[in-house]
């Protein structure tokens, strides 16, 4: 005869706590990455980098760069973006750009909100692309190239968002546009808008190496004396 393998209450019980401990244990690992990461130092960098990037992002420092396309215009708060995520990893970087574009469209917005959404759109491959391969491959020529990479990935990715939203989007809020007719619009100028895109793109990296090295030994030295402080 088979024999029949039957748990005892027991193991029954002993089973239903581990998986009653498991989602536990997850919602406690996750806090503790958290936890881990915003920390005192790095949320405090996060908020100056933030606070820079606003004061770039606004009106008084924009400026138009191509005639043709003079609704398009240029400023430098994304240079505070990509070095938080330089100095503090990719996923600072991406907050740091998103909470600019929130303080600026609460304070200064004039596309409705459409002109900060693509802005944090288009920044994503900007800001990702050399932080995340930063972390692991630290150099001048790991930064020449991956922000490279981002430079033309931001371009070439700034043709969807212009195409399907931000045009659209604000032609038909402001003119009452169709949507078709928003989308026709753009491909009117889209080599404008991406000449315009590339510019950009190429002066906010020249600032990028202008400024980084200075900033992340002060990031550097500050760390090392909070790690100090806190091992007292």
């Amino acid at each position: 005869m088979e024999e029949e393998i039957t748990q005892t209450p027991s193991e029954n019980e002993a089973k239903e706590q581990i998986t009653e401990q498991q989602p536990a244990n997850k919602k406690r690992r996750a806090g503790e990455v958290i936890a881990n990461y915003f920390t005192a130092t790095r949320v405090a960098y996060m908020a100056v980098f933030t606070a820079l990037s606003f004061i770039l992002r606004m009106p008084l420092f924009e400026f138009p760069i191509i005639p043709a396309v003079p609704y398009l215009k240029i400023d430098f708060s994304g240079v505070f973006a990509l070095i938080a995520g330089f100095s503090l990893g990719p996923v600072a970087g991406i907050i740091v750009s998103v909470l600019k574009e929130v303080l600026y469209g609460l304070s200064f917005t004039q596309t409705f909100g459409v002109g900060e959404v693509a802005n944090i759109l288009i920044m994503l491959p900007y800001i990702l692309i050399p932080s995340i391969v930063y972390k692991k491959h630290k150099g001048i020529k790991t930064v020449l190239i991956t922000v490279s990479i981002g430079c033309v990935a931001q371009t070439i990715f700034s043709i969807p968002v212009n195409y399907l939203l931000t045009f659209p989007f604000f032609l038909n809020v402001s003119y009452g546009m169709s949507w078709t007719d928003g989308m026709q619009a753009y491909l009117g100028v889209w080599y404008w808008a991406l000449l315009f895109n590339f510019v950009k793109c190429v002066l906010l990296t020249v600032a990028v190496f202008i400024l980084y090295k200075s900033i992340s030994r002060l990031i550097k030295i500050t760390n090392e004396k909070f790690t100090k402080r806190n091992k007292r």
